[in-house]
């Protein structure tokens, strides 16, 4: 693989790379030199005012952080960057989204449970706005989550709109991961339509059996948006299981549903299926 060459905080040269006299030469054979990897999906920045050494990130080679994530963040953010370039630094980078439900608690409170009137909204988009000229990225949704399932497509696309016109994408965790996954799809692209501004579908999944074996048609729907101009894309865990609340087992907050309950526990949050058990339901 040849060896690498480092200037300060760079990596600038890599392949076969003759030492130059009066250089220090590092034994790293078995081993890897990398720049550092970025979390684009990380829930640790609330973490970090207890944590700033952040050893679970650096110890995995992570050297910046991305949060405000599914629709949670600090507000105003750049009281957060303040703290971090203060008296109380990270050991890692960090940037930050800025979260829809956290804008919508600072504005509507407890009285979440219901659409967002005009004036709510405006005042939703000046507190975007002025995130938004501080350093964040752009806004995040959580819309399985309260106070976001609360909200009208509406309220997000004129959210989004402001967001584009500072440069900024739409990072999501859809309405829905299982029972209404293709209407939450049809949202998320739509959006970035009437918006215009990219969008990211936050680990995106089939969390439903009766979804399962669907992935080639959302990938196709996926292409298909990208064709018209939908500056659309998505992650996934690199692993089989997920986790949330309970809250978003149940969309209707119909807790003591029990129909409900037994879908969920049939459909959506089954039992340890073995490989072997699972391959024969497949056939």
């Amino acid at each position: 693989m040849g060896s690498p060459r480092g200037a300060g905080e760079r990596i600038v040269a890599v392949g076969k790379v003759a030492p130059i006299p009066g250089e220090q030469v590092l034994d790293a054979k078995g081993l890897v030199l990398a720049p550092g990897f970025i979390d684009t999906h990380s829930h640790a920045v609330s973490d970090l005012r207890e944590i700033p050494a952040a050893l679970g990130a650096v110890s995995q080679g992570i050297t910046t952080v991305v949060g405000g994530q599914d629709g949670g963040s600090d507000l105003p953010v750049s009281e957060l960057f303040a703290r971090l370039e203060g008296s109380a630094p990270a050991a890692v980078n960090v940037a930050s989204y800025t979260g829809h439900g956290t804008l919508r608690s600072k504005v509507l409170g407890e009285d979440f449970r219901r659409a967002a009137t005009a004036a709510e909204i405006a005042e939703m988009s000046r507190l975007l706005e002025r995130d938004l000229d501080a350093g964040s990225l752009g806004l995040s949704s959580g819309l399985e989550y309260d106070p976001g399932i609360y909200s009208t497509r509406g309220e997000l696309v004129d959210l989004a709109r402001v967001a584009a016109r500072h440069g900024g994408p739409y990072i999501s965790h859809i309405r829905s991961e299982d029972r209404t996954f293709w209407e939450a799809i049809d949202e998320i692209l739509a959006i970035g339509r009437e918006a215009k501004l990219p969008v990211q579908i936050s680990h995106v999944k089939l969390a439903m059996r009766t979804l399962w074996g669907e992935a080639p048609r959302l990938l196709a729907l996926l292409d298909d948006a990208r064709k018209q101009g939908v500056d659309v894309t998505a992650d996934i865990y690199p692993y089989l299981y997920w986790h949330s609340s309970l809250t978003v087992l149940f969309p209707q907050r119909d807790f003591e549903n029990l129909a409900v309950a037994r879908q969920v526990l049939a459909e959506i949050a089954p039992g340890p299926t073995s490989p072997r058990s699972a391959a024969k339901r497949r056939r």
